[in-house]
């Protein structure tokens, strides 16, 4: 007697799961958090003034831009050396011109929607609620990873929220209280995918040159 045939959801979510296998992803979203954490630690070293607001606006804002358009390319770069070799390649659908046009604008718009959602969330929940609403906001987003059946985003997603209110309860002075937040969000999403790369390592191994390839 056939097995049934798995549901076509589950054959769709198979190449979005595997991009995640490794970690490599979330150690890359991790990294974008470091870096956000570090302007605003940049800007916590100098006295409030106009150098404080270029670093916290627009340096802030390229920063983020700049993660955003290069992390991808740069976790394309390591999953050739590290995944691929170990449990073959996925070829993902190249975008056309006009599409990676279209990925540019919409990495553009992420960044100034994140810089826009940071300010509109401290003026309308306060400073001090800020660091709650944006881990309410990042765990809800990293929580959809439960659909993909990655247990760990959804364990990644309470400890955001952890951070969130613990932050809330023992507030530090601004622009601190955002570089910690998105330091230990940052850490947060690096040991993820830290320890799904280990256990990534552990459980695979090169394959023969001849076996390449996987569609």
């Amino acid at each position: 007697m056939n097995s049934p045939q798995p549901p076509l959801d589950v054959w769709l979510r198979r190449p979005q799961r595997y991009w995640y296998a490794d970690g490599l992803a979330e150690m890359a979203v991790g990294s974008i958090f470091l870096l956000v954490a570090l302007t605003n630690l940049a800007a916590w070293r100098l006295p409030p003034g106009p150098w404080q607001s270029l670093i916290l606006g627009l340096c802030q804002f390229l920063v983020i831009l700049g993660s955003v358009l290069g992390a991808r390319a740069v976790v394309h770069f390591l999953k050739e050396r590290i995944t691929y070799p170990r449990t073959g390649r996925v070829i993902y659908r190249r975008p056309s011109p006009s599409r990676r046009w279209l990925l540019a604008g919409a990495s553009f718009t992420l960044a100034a929607g994140l810089a826009f959602l940071m300010v509109t969330l401290s003026k309308t929940v306060g400073q001090r609620w800020l660091p709650l609403a944006s881990g309410f906001l990042i765990a809800f987003a990293t929580a959809a990873g439960w659909r993909l059946g990655l247990t760990r985003l959804l364990v990644l997603a309470l400890y955001i929220l952890g951070v969130g209110i613990g932050l809330t309860l023992w507030p530090l002075p601004e622009p601190l209280d955002a570089a910690a937040f998105f330091g230990l969000v940052g850490l947060g999403w690096l040991a993820s995918g830290g320890w799904a790369l280990g256990h990534y390592l552990r459980q695979t191994r090169p394959q023969p040159e001849d076996e390449g390839e996987a569609a």
